[in-house]
This record gives C-alpha cells, structure tokens and sequence, in this order.
C-alpha cells in the first residue's frame, strides 16, 4: 500500500490507477484522492475509484 498524505492506496488500487494513460494519470489520482477524503474514507478501495469515475466521468 501507499500513502499520499492522509489517504492510502491500496496495490489493486495501484494498478486500476497505473490503466490511466501517464498524460491524465496524475489529475486522476488528485481527484480520487479528494474524493475519497470528501468521503470521509482513509483507503482507496476499487468501490471508491469506481464511485469517483462515475461522478467525474472518467
């Protein structure tokens, strides 16, 4: 797992992350990681990436 501040990524969350082309990849991992804090969580599941894709529409 892997931390970025007070989040946590977990190693499928990684590699979910690590399918974004490299150009988006680190606006993404921003906006998950925002929210996922909005969500009062602290680990990134594959259930929250697949939340945030359908609100941002990724």
């Amino acid at each position: 797992m892997t931390e970025s501040g007070d989040v946590e990524w977990t190693e499928e969350t990684l590699e979910i992350l690590g399918r974004v082309p490299e150009f988006a990849r680190e606006m993404a991992r921003q906006m998950i990681e925002d929210f996922t804090r909005d969500q009062g969580e602290k680990q990134i599941t594959p259930d929250i990436v697949k939340r945030a894709r359908a609100k941002f529409g990724m």
